[in-house]
């Protein structure tokens, strides 16, 4: 069965153009309900106080035994959704892969989000951010407490991303250059690159200037925000310069300018490019003449194993992308390729049920009813066992397929 489908019906074996307007069809029409994330307390001794932490896990998680990569996000709540969104929507799409994102609330946020403690005066001569300055201590209160407080709760893998807001997105930078090796990228939208006369950019200056190597991705963003008539277009720009004159070696950076944004709505833009920095040969490279991945299965799975190597952790090649190429093959009428695509997917992912019913229907359009009723009973077990949602799409599909048989069966006489 196609995945991530709610419109009731089963795909018929159909001519390769129509199969390919029908997949993203599909892709897209998932559950409309969105993940809703989970909050739980965490009390830092680092910090001494309880912090409120927000976690939105990808559809579908609590019924798999997949790991995922993590995505540790500034000002939580406010931006959660936000990004959470635009995540499914790029994972759909086979961009990115599905991530857990860990939305920090807030306690008081010029402390945890400032790298150097600010005296800069109000106009009654009072210090503007009196408590600025903690940003430190924030980051060990994430290395030491909730980074391991996380992967204690959630199948994490070993891949992490840290994006920020305005004073996140200079923590961002700040964390980067000053222990690099806590995140694997980093998304600074609209970074605070003027804060306390640019020191944090000022560091960043000198260590990419030094830095001979660095195995890192940044993104950084900025909107309509005065840009070179203020400091922190300023600070953009020169952050930019630095690295355009000189970048490590393996270091992965782009940046962009939103100039029909403002400093509150480049955010969503910023993560979606952000996100597809990160992850830019994420997508299985696809021939252009037939939109099939190139290579066929054996291309798949070596795609999958380069990207393993790329971000330092083995990265399976998802179900969905295997049974998304299996009904592309069959629409093409290539029915030994897709039965062994399907083949492949029961080998990797043996507790789904949807595996083996896209198997049946594999071996249904190849005219091999016996396999076919063989595998959807297998589907229909599974799905019962696991409580699949699509437990019935499966008993309907067994159903059909023993009805056909019986056809067959009675038509062909006695033997």
């Amino acid at each position: 069965m196609i995945t991530n489908s709610s419109f009731g019906f089963r795909r018929k074996l159909v001519p390769l153009a129509a199969s390919i307007f029908l997949v993203p069809l599909a892709a897209t029409a998932q559950d409309l309900s969105p993940p809703i994330p989970k909050r739980f307390t965490l009390h830092s001794t680092v910090l001494n106080e309880d912090r409120t932490i927000w976690v939105r896990t990808p559809a579908g998680y609590d019924q798999g035994t997949t790991s995922y990569y993590v995505l540790y996000l500034t000002d939580g709540p406010g931006h959660i959704n936000e990004i959470g969104s635009t995540i499914d929507f790029l994972a759909d799409n086979e961009r990115i892969p599905p991530l857990i994102v860990v939305g920090i609330a807030n306690t008081d946020r010029m402390r945890d989000l400032t790298p150097s403690h600010s005296d800069q005066k109000k106009s009654d001569s009072a210090v503007e951010y009196p408590t600025s300055g903690g940003g430190d201590r924030f980051i060990d209160f994430i290395q030491t407490e909730l980074i391991p407080e996380v992967e204690k709760r959630y199948r994490t893998s070993c891949y992490r991303v840290f994006a920020g807001h305005s004073a996140g997105g200079l923590m961002a930078i700040h964390i980067l250059v000053t222990r690099p090796d806590l995140f694997n990228a980093y998304i600074a939208v609209s970074p605070s690159l003027q804060w306390d006369d640019k020191r944090t950019l000022h560091h960043a200056q000198e260590f990419f200037a030094k830095r001979a190597q660095l195995e890192k991705t940044l993104f950084f963003s900025l909107g309509n925000e005065g840009n070179t008539d203020t400091a922190m277009g300023q600070g953009f720009d020169q952050l930019r310069q630095a690295l355009t004159t000189k970048a490590p070696k393996d270091f992965r950076w782009d940046s962009a300018l939103y100039p029909d944004e403002d400093h509150s709505s480049t955010v969503l833009r910023a993560h979606y490019a952000g996100l597809r920095t990160v992850f830019a040969n994420w997508q299985v490279p696809l021939d252009p003449s037939n939109r099939l991945p190139g290579g066929g299965l054996a291309g798949v799975e070596k795609h999958y194993q380069d990207l393993s190597k790329h971000f330092g952790c083995t990265v399976p090649v998802p179900e969905n992308v295997l049974n998304r190429l299996g009904y592309r093959l069959m629409g093409s009428n290539k029915l030994g390729e897709a039965i062994a695509v399907f083949q492949r997917n029961v080998e990797l992912y043996p507790g789904s049920a949807n595996v083996y019913d896209s198997l049946g229907e594999s071996y249904e359009n190849a005219g091999k009813l016996g396999l076919a009723i063989q595998n959807v009973e297998k589907a229909v077990a599974v799905g019962t066992k696991t409580g699949d949602k699509d437990l019935y799409q499966f008993q309907a599909h067994l159903k059909k397929l023993v009805a056909a048989k019986s056809a067959a069966d009675k038509a062909a006489g006695p033997k």
